[in-house]
């Protein structure tokens, strides 16, 4: 085990907040951030299950991670959650992210299609 553990403190899992008509409200989301950094966490999660990630499309994924990554501006790292159940539509939003600048991702095994305990 690494003593120098890759990330230390809280990182805090921004939630996606929308307009009434649906669409993400980009504006606020960078608020969220902007208040977390403010008040001391260590990191921003971005698209986790908190942040609405099973319901936002592609483009809205993509956007809201880029959001988080512009708005920290380096100043703490943003871990993206690109977590799916579809395991290549996983590995292209991971591509994306690192491609944004995210220093980390978030990732879970396949929802609705879990190995067995020996996998």
């Amino acid at each position: 085990m690494s003593s120098n553990p890759v990330f230390t403190g809280a990182g805090v899992a921004i939630v996606t907040p929308m307009h009434p008509d649906g669409s993400v409200n980009y504006e606020l989301f960078r608020e969220f951030v902007e208040y977390q950094i403010q008040n001391g966490s260590d990191a921003i999660i971005a698209c986790g299950t908190t942040g609405e990630s099973p319901t936002l499309d592609n483009d809205e994924h993509i956007a809201v991670m880029k959001a988080a990554i512009e708005q920290t501006k380096g100043r703490v790292p943003v871990i993206a959650g690109t977590g799916s159940n579809d395991t290549a539509y996983c590995i292209e939003l991971s591509k994306e992210a690192k491609k944004l600048g995210a220093d980390a991702l978030l990732l879970v095994t396949p929802y609705y299609n879990k190995t067995s305990q020996r996998g």
